[in-house]
C-alpha cells in the first residue's frame, strides 16, 4: 500500500518503547538487588515517555495515549525500584547490628567504676581499708534505656529470678566466706536499645557487660578467687 505524497509514517516508536520498558522495569522494581534494573528501564521510560508524548502533541505520532501510560507506569517503576532498594538496605543493615551485638560484648571501662570510687571524695587514705561501697557486700546491677522481660542473680547454684523489672535495677546481698561464683543475666524488653550488667563485690567490678537488641540477653559471670 502507497502512501500519498507529503503524508510521512506516524512516528509511535517511542511511545511503544517507553510502555515496553515500563511494564519489564516495574515488575523488576520489586525483586531486591535486581530492582536496579527496574530503576533502569524506569528513567529509560520516562525519557522515551516524554519524547512519544511530545510527538503525539505535535501530530507526528498516534498513540499519544500509549506515550502518557509509558510515561506513568516509567514514573512508577522508578520511584518502587527506590523504595524497595532503601527497604532492602535498611533491613540488612538491621539484620548486621543484630548479628555484631549480643551477650558477651565487654565494655571498654570494666575497671573505671573502682579506680573512681576510690578517688571521689574519700582519696587514698588507707585508714579502715575499706572502698566506698563497702567491705562483704555483693550488687548486682542491671541497667539500659528500655525495661528488662526477665533477671536472674544469684552466687553457686542459688539464683534468683525477677520479671518484667524497671531499668536501672539493683540488689544488694553479703558477700560469701569461701571462694564463690557469682551470675547475673537479664533480656531485654520489647523496646530494645542497650541493656548492660555489672557485678560488684567488696567494691570491685567483678564483670560488667553490654548488649543491644530488641530481646537481647546480656550475661555477667566471675569468680571471687582461683
Amino acid at each position: 500500500m502507497y502512501q500519498q505524497p507529503g503524508q510521512a509514517a506516524p512516528k509511535n516508536g517511542m511511545g511503544i518503547t517507553a510502555l515496553v520498558l515500563a511494564i519489564i522495569g516495574i515488575l523488576l522494581a520489586w525483586i531486591p538487588v535486581i530492582g536496579f534494573f527496574g530503576f533502569i528501564l524506569g528513567a529509560l521510560a520516562i525519557i522515551f515517555g516524554i519524547i512519544g508524548v511530545v510527538r503525539g502533541h505535535k501530530g507526528a505520532a498516534t498513540n499519544l495515549v500509549m506515550s502518557y501510560i509509558g510515561l506513568a507506569l516509567g514514573v512508577a517503576a522508578f520511584i518502587v525500584s527506590i523504595v524497595v532498594f532503601v527497604s532492602f538496605t535498611n533491613a540488612v543493615n538491621d539484620q548486621l547490628d543484630e548479628m555484631n551485638s549480643g551477650p558477651g560484648q565487654s565494655t571498654q571501662e570494666q575497671a573505671a567504676p573502682s579506680s573512681s570510687a576510690s578517688s571521689d571524695g574519700q582519696g587514698q587514705s588507707s585508714g579502715d581499708g575499706q572502698d566506698a561501697a563497702g567491705s562483704g557486700k555483693v550488687i548486682y546491677e542491671v541497667t539500659g534505656s528500655g525495661g528488662a522481660s526477665s533477671i536472674t542473680y544469684g552466687k553457686g547454684t542459688q539464683t534468683s529470678q525477677q520479671t518484667n523489672a524497671e531499668l536501672p535495677w539493683s540488689k544488694e546481698t553479703g558477700e560469701a566466706d569461701n571462694v564463690q561464683f557469682y551470675s547475673l543475666s537479664a533480656q531485654n524488653g520489647q523496646s530494645g536499645g542497650d541493656i548492660t550488667c555489672k557485678i560488684t563485690v567488696d567494691g570491685e567490678v567483678l564483670a560488667e557487660n553490654t548488649s543491644n537488641g530488641q530481646y537481647a540477653v546480656v550475661t555477667c559471670n566471675g569468680n571471687t578467687g582461683f
